[in-house]
Formats: structure tokens, sequence, C-alpha cells
């Protein structure tokens, strides 16, 4: 159940893009994450330093904080500023597909490594691994319909960098590399 609520608030994030896509200008988007950024930093503080805070906020969303989210920002927090970077560095059709990745590919990792993943892979799972790169390549052929090999090698470096064991938190991580690269692409 633990890991529902999470995935659940991570799959909310993908409205991020959707509004991004379908709805607003990237103003209006950009306003809109680093306001959420700010109350999520701001949030953040008073959790990690004021103890009414800390006992609000784990009162509303304690049963979705990892272990090693308890001393320290949140998964969310790092969604959200990532996100920031992603939609002021990138343009709208490298900046939606990045944070889509990262709302989408993650989730369904998590969602079959979790319980099914039996084989190692780096930091994670052969399994949950294998559904994040689907999930990538899907949305990656979604947008670049016709750029298979490269569509293929932005997933297979997404899908290792995910899994591979570092200090920067994927939330954050993955969608700026997505960018990166989807944006070297761009220059062929």
């Amino acid at each position: 159940m633990h890991e529902l609520v999470r995935k659940a608030i991570h799959l909310s994030s993908s409205a991020i893009p959707l509004l991004y896509w379908f709805v607003f200008e990237r103003d209006i988007i950009l306003k809109g994450v680093i306001i959420l950024s700010m109350g999520l930093l701001a949030a953040e503080y008073l959790r990690l330093h004021i103890p009414t805070g800390k006992r609000l906020f784990n009162l509303v969303f304690g049963s979705a904080l990892r272990t090693h989210e308890h001393q320290n920002l949140t998964g969310a927090t790092y969604v959200f500023t990532g996100a920031v970077l992603c939609v002021f560095l990138f343009p709208k059709e490298i900046a939606v597909p990045s944070l889509l990745i990262l709302s989408l590919s993650d989730t369904f990792a998590a969602l079959v490594g979790i319980p099914f993943g039996k084989h190692p892979f780096l930091a994670k799972s052969m399994e949950g691994s294998a559904a994040f790169f689907i999930v990538s390549i899907l949305i990656l052929t979604l947008f670049f319909p016709g750029t298979i090999i490269l569509n293929l090698l932005v997933a297979i470096i997404l899908t290792v960098a995910e899994a591979y064991p570092m200090n920067l938190d994927d939330n954050f991580m993955i969608p700026l590399l997505s960018g990166l690269l989807l944006s070297l692409i761009s220059l062929l």
C-alpha cells in the first residue's frame, strides 16, 4: 500500500507535461511549477526544522515517505524542482516527453520492480528496469516516431541512469538527462 500511495502521487506529476502540451503556454506552466516547488521547499523546511511542521507533514504524508526521506528532501520536491529546470531549460517538444518519462516510466518501474523484481540490475531489478525501458520507448516513439535507433539509445541510457546507484535523486536527474539527450539528438 505504501508504494501505491507514493506512485499515485508520482503519477499525478504527469499533469505537468500534459497541461503544458495541451492547455497552457510555457510561462504559465513555469510559474505554476515554480510556485509548487517553492511551496514544497517551504513545507520541507517546516517538516525538517519545526516539530509541529513535522507532525503535520507526517500525519498527511508520512505513510508515503521512504526511510531516507525522513531526514532529507522528499522525492516530490525533487520532481517539482526538476520540472522547473526542465521547463526552463528545454523547449516544449523536449520538456514534455522528458517529464512524462519521469512520471510514467519511473512509476511503472516501481510497480513492476518492487513486487516482481527477482533479478538484480545495478541498484534496481531487471524487471523494474525493463518496465522503465519499455514505457520510455513508448513515450519516445510517440514524440519522435522517425528516430527508432536514437529512441532505443536514449531509453537505454536513461534506464541505466535510473538504475545506477548515485547520490543524486532520480526524480531530479531523469528529466534533466532526458532533456539533455533529446536536445543533443535534435542537433543531429
